[in-house]
């Protein structure tokens, strides 16, 4: 958790393609917004909740009272195995009498972790991140405790209405899966992974496809680059310890690798979330 709190709004608001490395969730309380997400306009409305994965473009807006309670979610995942990562949300569900309650308690426990200004601007970059992520590991136990059980009780609202990104019927492709993110800081070889699965390299590969939807080395390389992507965003050291730590022993070709996948170099990416502009 890296902040959660209760903010009221009166038509201020409106930020521009938004793009942050934690998931957010909404409980509205009073009033209405809009958040252009999907490429689609969607409102928000008293009695309903809202969530916003981690790096999902969106932009928000706000012309009138707005009145909600929020948190912000950060999931640093060694495994490779992420929650919010791993199904389709709903943006919006029907919010229930409970959630209120469990948002209210939320934020009378932790109030020291409500945003000083909502302006993304301010709280959305590196530094930021580094310091919430800090300050909530210097937290007594009992109380990250407690305040993980109300997040994973309003999590699991949104995951009875979600889908997997994927479900495997193969308990080989399961268990490929499973040694795919036990070993984040390893390259695995898609020959391992096939002799260990006890198929050949071709055919294990047509059918991980068909099971997960892309190859196993497509996989991979998500999987290495989104945890890249927060750990610039989020971690204070250098790109090539992060490579290292991904498997990747050769600086040159991760950077060439990330660029050619997310758009930009590691040091440009990181560059740009720490200098980016909202309006």
């Amino acid at each position: 958790m890296l902040n959660v709190g209760y903010a009221l709004h009166n038509g201020d608001w409106n930020f521009k393609d938004i793009n942050s490395p934690f998931t957010r969730i909404y409980y509205v309380v009073t009033g209405t917004a809009t958040v252009k997400i999907y490429g689609k306009y969607r409102s928000l409305v008293p009695g309903n909740m809202y969530i916003i994965p981690s790096f999902t473009e969106h932009t928000d807006i706000c012309t009138g009272e707005f009145g909600h309670y929020y948190v912000h979610i950060y999931e640093n995942v060694t495994s490779g195995q992420d929650i919010t990562g791993s199904y389709d949300f709903p943006f919006e569900i029907t919010g229930q009498p409970m959630d209120e309650i469990l948002f209210r308690n939320l934020h009378e426990h932790n109030r020291s972790m409500a945003l000083k200004c909502v302006d993304p601007q301010i709280y959305d970059n590196k530094h930021s991140l580094i310091e919430c992520v800090r300050l909530n590991r210097e937290r007594p136990l009992f109380d990250r405790l407690e305040s993980m059980g109300i997040i994973y009780q309003l999590l699991g609202r949104f995951v009875r209405y979600s889908k997997p990104k994927f479900q495997t019927t193969d308990l080989r492709i399961s268990q490929a899966l499973k040694s795919i993110g036990d070993n984040m800081s390893k390259l695995l070889r898609i020959d391992e992974l096939a002799h260990d699965a006890c198929m050949s390299r071709d055919h294990f590969i047509r059918l991980f496809k068909q099971e997960v939807g892309g190859t196993p080395a497509q996989f991979m390389i998500e999987k290495k680059l989104t945890k890249a992507r927060l750990m610039l965003a989020s971690e204070n050291i250098p790109v090539k310890k992060i490579a290292y730590l991904l498997g990747y022993d050769d600086l040159s070709y991760f950077s060439r690798l990330f660029k050619k996948h997310v758009g930009m170099t590691p040091q440009q990416y990181r560059n740009s979330f720490n200098s980016r502009v909202y309006s």
